[in-house]
């Protein structure tokens, strides 16, 4: 089977949290006021961003440093809030999220070592941010995790996390798709790939991650993306290795961080809300960027813009 095939019979978008054929991914929900407004989960700017994932948190395969996902997430931030955000990218490749990983073993154990809850209160709290951001999964599902462990370790993380950290945000970053979970393309020459270790195929463990980790989310006061749902079956976003993503799939994933970020917290905002009301911003003074003339002429009169 050639990509152009793979591409045409097997790949389906849809955008994050929707059905999916028969399927529902991830919770991307929100909580709502008195009056059913959304929830505003952070009003205040961020200026510290900590990232703690694996490899394509890590920024593995970008050939463009500018599309690693994290610096895409963050670029998007200091476009549109006023104050300077500094990010810690302290992300390592082949990372789990505890030793009761089967694939953290003698053999692998010096180049995934150490994993996330051994390591979170250094490289995550110890930093102070008041964006804390996690994403992991992928590499747990792919050796084998069972949910229940994974779920136990990451919400001990997560929530001594949140303890140490009262008022930072925290956003969990549900686990990418893979080639793998795909049984009957992994099982394709084309994309088939030795992990040693991190070699299991299938769904079901991946999705049941994906089922669990907005509860945690909602445990301690954080944001969950589900990132697997806009990426499932899109076998062009990934490098030829078939586990690390291109630069368009890590512009993607940071691109939906971002807008669930956006979407729940009004500090992003902030800086359009000011200048909308200390320039007067209108709709006679907006718009109309490559327009017809006859368009250009009914809404920006020439007198009226030059208001």
């Amino acid at each position: 089977m050639d990509r152009r095939k793979f591409m045409k019979n097997g790949a389906s978008l849809t955008v994050a949290g929707l059905a999916f054929g028969n399927r529902n991914f991830g919770d991307n929900s929100y909580d709502k006021t008195d009056n059913g407004l959304r929830k505003d989960m952070r009003s205040e700017q961020v200026k510290r961003l900590v990232v703690m994932g694996e490899s394509n948190a890590y920024g593995m395969n970008a050939l463009d440093p500018g599309n690693e996902w994290v610096q895409v997430f963050a670029s998007h931030i200091r476009k549109f809030q006023e104050a300077p955000l500094r990010v810690f990218n302290n992300s390592l490749p082949a990372n789990v999220i505890s030793p009761d990983a089967p694939g953290y073993n003698e053999e692998s154990r010096d180049a995934i070592a150490p994993s996330a809850i051994e390591r979170f209160e250094q490289d995550m709290i110890s930093y102070k941010p008041d964006l804390a951001l996690y994403a992991f999964g992928l590499n747990d599902s792919r050796c084998g995790h069972s949910t229940k462990s994974f779920v136990n370790a990451y919400r001990k993380i997560l929530v001594k996390t949140r303890q140490s950290l009262p008022d930072a945000l925290i956003v969990i970053v549900g686990p990418y798709w893979n080639v793998q979970y795909n049984v009957k393309a992994w099982a394709d020459p084309e994309y088939r790939r030795d992990f040693g270790a991190f070699d299991k195929s299938g769904d079901e463990l991946v999705l049941s991650y994906n089922a669990e980790l907005p509860k945690l989310a909602r445990e301690i006061n954080g944001i969950f993306v589900d990132v697997y749902s806009i990426l499932e079956n899109a076998i062009w976003l990934l490098t030829d290795d078939s586990c690390h993503f291109n630069d368009v799939g890590h512009t993607i994933i940071g691109q939906a961080i971002f807008n669930q970020v956006a979407s729940q917290c009004s500090f992003v905002s902030a800086r359009c809300q000011r200048f909308e009301k200390e320039t007067k911003i209108q709709i006679t003074t907006t718009g109309g960027t490559n327009a017809l003339p006859n368009a250009i002429n009914k809404w920006r009169p020439v007198n009226q813009w030059k208001q």
